[in-house]
């Protein structure tokens, strides 16, 4: 027994040496450059693992990001998924692709939806028809509009003949060496002159590079549009007994048009003064109806009356109007005829406060908004050229005095029209709103049942 267990466990110690021998022999190979065969590597899915950037390799190049403005509010797929998918072929030896591309949405940013840009809207070329010739109102001037909510708007009203169209065209940009074509509120042609005729029917509407929107109308008390109306058979309303009182009701709708929807009221006139045009401005300021609420919520007798600004323009003066003693006789009448008035006519608008009367004091906030303009055509194009000294006139060159009195418009206070801010847009609805509150006014009914 005991020399049987004696080789046994020399064929023990023998096999322990052939697995030496084995576990040598194999390191001597894999030193020799045998290749080895590759470890298992297990890895987690796609969906729990985290993307780290430290799995490219130092060869690998980076990746290309591409910026692309949304163009719709669609989750953009990105091509991150794509290279999540891609990791077990790394993992495995295969080759990723050269430039993976990725594509980062841009998002709004809080300042630009908090603050949204205006619309774009086309210079305008010439005035465009709000109230037709029928006294209707029309959509045409809604394209126009923005929703700024600093604008200012500027009226006129005058006699026929008094220049109003040739002044607000100045306002509105042109030149007094424009052809009387190219104005952008149309004047009286020579053939229109020499008939006694008007040109201007209704309200037309300008808006300027400013948002200054100007407002002109047709002439109060025309002689031509009664001999129009007469001639042609126009039927006028029913409510009116006579031509006459059509006229002299139309002029009165406009007035108190003007009154309601505009921050300055020019009144035009070509001489000093028409008893008639003051007589008929304090008629408009008693029948004027109450001024619109621009909201529902708000009661209309809640609602604060409102008054524009008053300046009288003394068209074409003379050498003798421009005078210390004719400008303060002036200031007088006025000052006389409206001191009942509630109208804002003072203080806001003088010829001392431009310093055009040297010799005269300064502006004072009892002094009446009068402003003076000499003709166009008074001054002499042409000198003598043996004369060294320019002609004398007596007053400055038209130009400056057109360019001050545009300086001082754009500079007056700008007091709400409604009690809360509005836009442009939201004018013009409240301009409609007034226009056809004007035509059903209880009080110009009134008025008119009791004219003779």
């Amino acid at each position: 027994m005991m020399a049987d267990e004696g080789p046994r466990r020399r064929r023990r110690r023998g096999g322990r040496k052939e697995r030496e021998r084995d576990v040598s022999a194999s390191s001597t190979n894999s030193a020799s450059g045998g290749i080895m065969r590759p470890p298992i590597i297990l890895a987690k899915p796609n969906a729990d693992r985290p993307i780290n950037d430290n799995l490219r390799g130092p060869d690998q190049p980076r990746p290309v990001v591409m910026l692309k403005a949304r163009e719709d509010s669609r989750p953009l797929v990105t091509s991150t998924n794509t290279a999540t998918h891609n990791i077990p072929s790394l993992l495995a030896g295969e080759h990723a692709p050269s430039q993976p591309i990725y594509q980062i949405q841009k998002n709004p940013t809080l300042l630009d939806s908090a603050h949204p840009r205006l619309n774009f809207t086309p210079e305008m070329s010439s005035s465009v028809k709000v109230i037709d010739e029928g006294f209707q109102w029309t959509e045409n001037g809604m394209e126009v509009l923005t929703d700024n909510t600093d604008f200012f708007v500027i009226g006129v009203l005058g006699l026929q003949g008094a220049g109003k169209s040739t002044i607000m065209s100045l306002l509105a940009g042109n030149q007094p060496s424009d052809e009387h074509k190219s104005y952008i509120f149309k004047p009286q042609s020579r053939e229109v002159r020499e008939v006694c005729g008007h040109q201007t029917t209704g309200v037309d509407m300008y808006v300027t590079s400013e948002r200054t929107i100007l407002l002109d109308c047709q002439p109060l008390l025309s002689a031509s549009i009664l001999d129009h109306m007469v001639h042609t058979e126009k039927k006028y309303p029913s409510e009116y007994s006579t031509t006459e009182n059509c006229i002299e009701m139309q002029s009165l709708q406009l007035m108190t048009f003007m009154m309601t929807v505009c921050n300055v009221v020019l009144v035009v006139q070509d001489w000093f003064t028409d008893a008639n045009l003051l007589r008929l401005l304090q008629t408009a300021e008693m029948l004027k109806p109450p001024t619109p609420s621009p909201s529902h919520d708000i009661p209309p007798d809640d609602t604060p009356e409102y008054y524009p600004h008053i300046v009288f323009l003394n068209n074409k003066a003379s050498r003798q109007d421009f005078g210390l003693d004719s400008y303060d006789e002036m200031q007088k009448i006025l000052s006389k005829a409206l001191q009942h008035s509630k109208l804002r006519c003072k203080g806001s608008l003088s010829m001392t406060s431009s310093n055009m009367f040297p010799g005269h004091s300064q502006g004072q906030r009892s002094e009446v908004n009068l402003y003076l303009l000499p003709s166009m055509q008074g001054t002499k194009e042409q000198g003598n050229i043996l004369t060294l000294l320019p002609e004398y006139r007596g007053y400055p060159s038209f130009e400056l005095l057109m360019k001050t009195l545009r300086n001082q418009l754009l500079s007056m206070s700008r007091s709400l029209i409604t009690n809360v801010t509005i836009s442009e847009k939201y004018w013009f609805h409240y301009a409609n709103k007034a226009w056809e509150s004007i035509k059903k006014s209880q009080f110009l009914s009134e008025y008119n049942r009791l004219l003779p």
